[in-house]
């Protein structure tokens, strides 16, 4: 994992919560202790060696520092640079892999942050940690609130992991991937080359537009005639826009998957997800409601062999093209449990993560509420900031196009886009 840019905090992951109104610390110490107690990964260290194994600890008490910022003349833009501070400080997960912290912004606003390695936590854990911590406080402060047991603990699961990456299983999935990859090309952009970064300019690209709250509800409507859910759509959206951006007819693109098929891992925390590689044969003919029906069968078959990341196929399965395999990738955040720390408040915080990227383009389709915001994270080394922009604009547009109508063929989309 390191490879992803470690030494630059990549590999921290945050999960945030405003509380409005009275607020008790030492409740808070104790959520968080019990948090902790909950969910054997928080208290999970990763000692130092040429092998990377697992050191689970017993459950101990925690300090949870309280800094107060309400004493600044802008405590709002104080606290962010609080927030921005602790996820670039790096965890060390050889000490321990969660550091937490509240933030006062008023006597009547307070912020829980908790600040933690990438190797104890993913997306899918960040929702399951938010909610349990907002749990675990109500109780603490008097309410009664139920939450559902964890039934395996992240240590079990790997061993069940272990066990199915061998013997015929293995094969299975080895020949699945081999056969599905064989012949891949990785995407090529030609926007994509090297470029000097201005000095004082942010490394990072971070662009953002939205879906209107009509075209949303009308690309759902969609999903459903189509039998599937808003990623497979979106995902197509995304491969006619690298299309028409490169010409290419075979399209392989990176996606993170939860990787939770056994229902014991529903409630633990840890890092499951797994990379996946996605291809996609399409024509200037093929329309797109042909192309959302493909990329619902491809997302499935993935799903059906997730358990086996890309990153443990056989040194041979090569996917042809400069550049890694994750170079471009695709996401559609919330598409499997609701973030419930990555609304309102929360999700404006989450500002500070987008300066510290894993990979050279991250393309992600996050839902709010009625609508859906659009996001392209990427290398300023590699991209340009205004083919960004336009890139972001033409994918909305694409969007439109597609819920106005599936049956336009791939060559007659270009009108579409947004120059």
């Amino acid at each position: 994992m390191d490879h992803y840019r470690g030494q630059e905090s990549a590999l921290n992951e945050q999960v945030l919560w405003h509380l409005h109104g009275p607020y008790d610390h030492d409740a808070m110490t104790r959520a968080v202790v019990a948090l902790s107690a909950r969910h054997e990964a928080l208290r999970t260290t990763y000692p130092r060696g040429r092998r990377l194994r697992q050191l689970v600890h017993e459950p101990r008490s925690l300090v949870v520092p309280l800094t107060d910022v309400s004493g600044e003349p802008d405590a709002a833009a104080a606290a962010k640079r609080v927030i921005a501070a602790e996820v670039a400080a790096p965890v060390e997960a050889s000490v321990w892999p969660l550091r937490p912290l509240v933030l006062r912004i008023t006597p009547e606003h307070h912020l829980a942050l908790l600040t933690l390695h990438h190797y104890c936590s993913d997306d899918y854990s960040n929702a399951l940690l938010a909610r349990d911590l907002r749990a675990l406080y109500a109780r603490e402060v008097g309410e009664v609130i139920d939450l559902p047991d964890p039934q395996w603990q992240y240590a079990q699961w790997a061993n069940w992991q272990h066990e199915q990456l061998s013997g015929e299983n293995l094969d299975r999935l080895t020949g699945y991937w081999q056969e599905k990859l064989t012949g891949a090309r990785l995407v090529e952009l030609p926007a994509r080359r090297w470029r000097p970064v201005p000095e004082g300019e942010p490394p990072w690209i971070s662009i953002e537009h939205y879906v209107d709250a009509d075209t949303t509800a009308g690309l759902r409507q969609l999903a459903r005639r189509q039998r599937t859910t808003l990623f497979p759509v979106t995902l197509a959206v995304f491969y006619a826009l690298l299309h028409q951006e490169t010409g290419a007819s075979d399209l392989t693109v990176a996606s993170l998957f939860a990787n939770r098929s056994r229902p014991e891992v529903r409630e633990t925390v840890g890092f499951f997800a797994s990379m996946v590689l996605l291809r996609e044969r399409l024509g200037a003919d093929t329309t797109l409601g042909q192309l959302i029906a493909q990329t619902r069968t491809t997302v499935m078959e993935a799903m059906r062999h997730q358990d086996l990341p890309h990153q443990l196929l056989p040194p041979d399965t090569v996917v042809g093209g400069t550049g890694r395999t994750d170079d471009v990738l695709f996401q559609l955040l919330g598409s499997l449990l609701p973030r419930a720390d990555m609304a309102g408040e929360e999700l404006d915080d989450m500002a500070a993560q987008l300066e510290r990227r894993r990979f050279a383009l991250e393309f992600v389709v996050v839902p709010q509420g009625d609508v859906l915001s659009v996001l392209l994270l990427c290398s300023r080394a590699e991209f340009d900031p205004g083919w960004a922009d336009a890139f972001v604009r033409s994918y909305v547009a694409l969007i439109r196009a597609t819920v106005a109508t599936t049956d336009v063929p791939l060559a007659e989309l270009r009108d579409a886009l947004v120059a």
